[in-house]
């Protein structure tokens, strides 16, 4: 193998490694803001505790980390192959990730908001709260959702 081609791969996974930290970092603002969110809920006090709970939030943690090294893999925020001029970082590429979470954030609260307060099928999603299993698959379903938003707006075409 050429040194030219192990520096350009080198490259790659550097970038995917940065883009995918970005990304976690978001996730991880992203799931302590569902405390904020949903606020009748305790999730992480209900969790702790319970490893069938436990595991249903680092099953969907590695789900999510997944989505979001995939589409850093495959489109990362920086650009550039060349080791003279050096990589750029993609500054349009974030701005589309950190808009797409926050628009992700606000439509999950506003879902939330029509599901627990306006209740129209008489689902009380507080009954989640009662149980550590339930509030498991809860946040395990907003990790997976929170995912897909990042690898979505990770393929979003730029051109």
């Amino acid at each position: 193998m050429s040194p030219e081609l192990l520096t350009m791969i080198l490259l790659w996974f550097v970038r995917a490694f940065v883009s995918s930290l970005i990304c976690l970092l978001l996730g991880f603002i992203g799931i302590r803001s569902l405390d904020f969110i949903t606020s009748e809920i305790s999730e992480f006090r209900k969790i702790k505790g319970d490893p069938l709970a436990t595991g249903l939030f680092v099953s969907g943690f590695f789900i999510f980390a997944g989505l979001v090294v995939y589409g850093s893999m495959v489109n990362p925020f920086f650009l550039g192959q060349s080791v003279i001029f050096g990589s750029y970082f993609n500054l349009e590429r974030l701005l589309i990730v950190v808009l797409s979470f926050l628009v992700s954030m606000v439509f999950g609260w506003v879902f939330y908001i029509v599901f627990a307060k306006l209740k129209p099928f008489g689902i009380d999603l507080d009954d989640v709260n009662k149980s550590p299993l339930a509030v498991g698959v809860f946040v395990f379903s907003f990790e997976v959702f929170l995912g897909l938003i990042m690898l979505a707006s990770l393929l979003i075409p730029l051109a």
